[in-house]
């Protein structure tokens, strides 16, 4: 990693297929609590130096960012994907100058149109709370930003995935406002016993990765997300999650009809959970 212009780090917190070269450089997030570790010892962790590993529960992939933020200096551009993830145009020590010159600041995942606004997929991911907390403290530490945080979270362009890929020192900045609102928020969040629910602080960060760049007007290339570098675009799969994958079935019982959520994030975290239903 020392001698390259760019670095995509890859989060990974379990034992899978995951992209690899001397650009894409898989991290193995949450390693402090992980029951991985001797799975994957081979890949570099977010444990080391300045970190907070720890918090991967809540964090999700920010853990990354974070140890990235803190750790990771003899790199001119940043980058992150996730090992099931990863941006169309595949990234390169040779392409990346003319990717992001003079043009674009930044490259972020293509926004999906979605049939809900932004700010109730965080109410659907946390609860009314949370979002007022989290939303709250962002404009108490940074009251300029009020109306790019009105204008896109009552919008249904959803910018997803907390994935992008800039120069080091705009990262930088990003991720020292970033994690000065998480931190603040993190005082006051009281968190959920389900898995899912755990994962606020992930989840509003990847809408604050939006509000960042939207309001301080970074030039921005969108790119289309692919599950592994070579392969077609997501789009289908994108738009699915982005409903949340929520296909409302209707159940006659007694006479009476029930909505049933079929939720893979939901299915996923009861199993977490060890619930069965």
């Amino acid at each position: 990693m020392e001698n390259n212009k760019v670095i995509i780090l890859v989060a990974t917190h379990k034992p899978d297929k995951v992209y690899q070269d001397n650009v894409y450089t898989p991290i193995h997030v949450g390693r402090t609590i992980s029951k991985y570790k001797n799975e994957m010892a081979g890949m570099i962790g977010d444990d080391t130096g300045d970190n907070i590993s720890s918090k991967n529960p809540m964090f999700c992939e920010l853990t990354a960012q974070y140890w990235a933020w803190k750790n990771l200096e003899s790199v001119e551009y940043i980058g992150f994907c996730h090992y099931r993830r990863y941006f169309e145009t595949q990234v390169t020590n040779e392409n990346i100058d003319q990717l992001l010159g003079k043009k674009y600041d930044v490259i972020l995942p293509r926004p999906i149109i979605a049939t809900h606004y932004v700010k109730d997929r965080l109410l659907l991911d946390s609860c009314k709370e949370d979002f007022y907390i989290f939303i709250s403290t962002l404009l108490k530490l940074y009251p300029e930003y009020k109306q790019t945080v009105y204008d896109y979270l009552f919008n249904n362009r959803v910018i997803a995935y907390n994935m992008f890929i800039c120069k080091k020192e705009l990262f930088n900045r990003y991720a020292s406002w970033l994690f000065s609102i998480l931190f603040e928020a993190e005082k006051k969040v009281k968190l959920s016993g389900y898995t899912r629910m755990r994962r606020v602080f992930g989840y509003y960060g990847e809408a604050f990765l939006a509000i960042y760049m939207l309001h301080n007007k970074h030039k921005i290339l969108f790119d289309d997300i692919v599950s592994m570098p070579g392969t077609k675009t997501l789009r289908e799969s994108m738009i699915k999650e982005f409903l949340y994958n929520i296909k409302f079935k209707i159940k006659k019982l007694g006479g009476k009809q029930i909505i049933t959520s079929d939720n893979d994030a939901v299915q996923v975290g009861l199993k977490n959970d060890g619930i069965e239903i």
